[in-house]
């Protein structure tokens, strides 16, 4: 009721596009370059993602200082504004249609889908209604070679469709959903960290994975509600985040967002999958026949970040989280307007509730300094002791724009630190910090750290190159041949500590890992919304405690089409 009377006494506030942009799309890599060369401000890029009425409403303020930009700046910029005209122009004219009545053959609609305007399948805009179809085509063809799979290979072809649109200027809806035939090592897709997440991969009699997005969501310009599925970063990190990164399946949840020039708050309750078990019953009238159905625990996570912008100076933010399980979902956490953690004292403290702080610096031009403190438990007298129970994880990331006076070249650096134990909870194994087991954070859990060293180049409106180099070290817990428990170090998010583990830890104690990463992406967008991905990764896991190491090539050659 409150959006809509906000809606009703501020129409030409909210007008615009309503649907959100998906969280890999290009044009946040760019609105990040525009805030740390002060282009733009108030861009609050700690949630992922935002609409496209303020992605559009960012590029208009860039397009206003273009002399600022650089040749290969100003070629992105141009792509992006064809990109989002409708989202700031209100005109669909120029668009290619492959359904068009006005184009005078079906020829000439095919011919326009090798041309360098924005393409559609089909696309239409009046006063009440904004309405795009697109269908998105995917050819890939993967390979390894080393000690992890051999020399294995695998290739797929994925279609599918995307539709989205806006209502009133208010109400806006998207879906996208897609399916992949593949040939060769399942094993191979596996390792991929986005399509080992389908469950239709983990069918051995079916080739095929398969993905769906889709929402409704209502903006009013100053406040906004959304239900349904999509991804969600919840971050400062650039190789992973510290509330929600893309570990996991993307879930069901319910989002609320509400800004006012510097000031935004934002409030989420997801829908996640706990433990796995396995019924096994046999019917009354036929008991010959037994059968294995598949339980999951029903489980949730909620949260709400507030943060505050000064610009030109810095902002910060403050968030809680809360995993809990097997109930319905509760009232208590479905409540955007709330303190979690008094909130789960009254409900008879069952659950996994955690803190976390950021803050974000803006005062120095092509330089951007952050941070980010997790807590999973504070006991003040013992903060940042070798008490078991002082449980907090960091990160600290810059960003480096033209770094050393080199124009269109990034320089990323990151550092992640997760104490042992942390994301565990001793009450219940299902409110653990996962969903199905993946951990929602750091990827690299508990009991770690990690190192991430990127440059990133963009020479050209339609090139970029991306090189990572990623160190990682994780202590495990220490188990016999039977896969039985000997030492808890607080190396598994699964395990909780056990009153007979001590008092104490030590970090990366137990069986010492260390994982070194290099990985160089090249992207060449040789026609409008036709991409050419190339990917190469080398990877060294390395047993320090126990010796042994294990070495692997893979490389992934990709041809993505919108149209």
């Amino acid at each position: 009721m409150i959006l809509l009377i906000t809606s009703i006494a501020l129409p030409d506030l909210a007008y615009g596009q309503a649907e959100n942009v998906p969280v890999t799309h290009p044009v946040y890599t760019f609105l990040k370059r525009m805030e740390v060369k002060g282009m733009i401000q108030c861009y609050h890029d700690a949630i992922l993602p935002i609409s496209r009425r303020q992605v559009a409403e960012f590029l208009s303020h860039v397009n206003e200082r273009p002399a600022e930009l650089t040749a290969a700046e100003r070629g992105y910029l141009e792509d992006f504004l064809s990109e989002f005209q409708f989202d700031i122009s209100h005109s669909i004219d120029g668009f290619q249609s492959l359904i068009d009545p006005g184009q005078p053959s079906v020829e000439s609609s095919l011919g326009g889908i090798f041309s360098n305007r924005e393409k559609y399948l089909y696309a239409y805009s009046d006063s009440v209604t904004s309405f795009f179809v697109n269908g998105l085509l995917t050819f890939e063809g993967r390979g390894i070679t080393g000690d992890a799979l051999g020399k294995q290979n695998a290739k797929y072809v994925q279609v599918g469709g995307r539709i989205r649109g806006t209502m009133l200027g208010h109400l806006g809806f998207y879906i996208q959903g897609t399916n992949a035939q593949f040939w060769g090592s399942r094993e191979l897709l596996e390792r991929d960290p986005v399509i080992g997440q389908s469950h239709a991969l983990s069918v051995t009699n079916v080739n095929n994975f398969d993905f769906v997005e889709g929402y409704a969501r209502y903006d009013v310009g100053i406040a906004s509600v959304q239900i349904g599925r999509e991804r969600v970063l919840w971050g400062n990190g650039f190789d992973m985040q510290m509330v929600l990164s893309d570990n996991t399946r993307v879930p069901d949840f319910v989002r609320v967002d509400a800004q006012y020039k510097s000031l935004k708050y934002t409030f989420m309750h997801a829908w996640l999958l706990g433990t796995r078990s396995n019924l096994t019953f046999a019917l009354p009238s036929d008991t010959s026949r037994v059968f294995d159905e598949p339980v999951f625990a029903d489980k949730y996570f909620a949260a709400h970040r507030l943060e505050l912008s000064f610009p030109s100076l810095f902002d910060i933010g403050f968030q809680e989280m809360v995993i809990y399980s097997n109930r319905a979902p509760d009232l208590a956490y479905l409540n955007p307007i709330t303190l979690i953690e008094s909130a789960q004292r009254s409900r008879g403290e069952r659950d996994n509730v955690m803190w976390a702080f950021d803050i974000q610096t803006h005062f120095l031009k092509n330089l951007e300094l952050s941070g980010t403190m997790l807590y999973d438990d504070i006991h003040i007298p013992y903060l940042f002791t070798d008490k078991w129970f002082d449980r907090y994880a960091w990160q600290s990331e810059m960003f480096y724009a033209d770094a050393f006076g080199i124009p269109d070249l990034t320089l990323i650096l990151e550092y992640t630190r997760v104490e042992p134990f942390v994301f565990a909870h001793n009450r219940s194994r299902d409110d653990s910090y996962t969903s199905l087991g993946a951990i929602l954070g750091p990827r690299i859990g508990s009991n770690s750290d990690s190192w991430l060293i990127r440059t990133d180049y963009l020479p050209a409106r339609n090139l970029s190159f991306s090189l990572r180099v990623l160190l990682e070290r994780h202590g495990a817990n220490i188990l016999d041949s039977n896969g039985t428990l000997i030492k808890n170090v607080g190396g598994d998010i699964l395990q909780p500590h056990r009153g007979s583990d001590g008092e104490t830890k030590k970090f990366l104690d137990g069986i010492l890992f260390k994982t070194n990463k290099l990985q160089f992406v090249g992207t060449y967008q040789f026609i409008n919304q036709m991409w050419l991905d190339a990917l190469y990764e080398f990877d060294a896991i390395e047993n320090i405690t126990l010796g042994g190491r294990e070495e692997n090539h893979t490389f992934v050659l990709r041809m993505r089409l919108e149209f």
